[in-house]
């Protein structure tokens, strides 16, 4: 009889919830909170290249989304733990 063998990963998590959602965005501008949500995941000062920060998760394990609400926009990731450190 073959033992069944399980890996078991160490990962590790984090989410951010922003107090600000759809509720704030100016009439003028119908949806700005929707598109800055998407604006954070194409660069940042750490991830400078679009989709550098997708790659670096994707590569390590991980994977991230978010979403943007009526009162708040949320930003959450998951991420082999040993590259924690460099996700946040």
């Amino acid at each position: 009889m073959k033992r069944k063998t399980t890996i078991i990963k160490s990962i590790a998590a984090a989410c951010i919830d922003v107090g600000v959602g759809s509720l704030s965005d100016p009439p003028e501008l119908n949806g700005l909170a929707h598109f800055l949500e998407h604006m954070l995941f194409m660069g940042t000062e750490k991830y400078p290249e679009e989709n550098s920060y997708a790659e670096y998760l994707s590569d390590n394990g991980g994977r991230f989304n978010a979403y943007t609400a009526l009162e708040n926009t949320n930003y959450y990731f998951d991420v082999n733990f040993n590259a924690l450190n460099e996700t946040v």
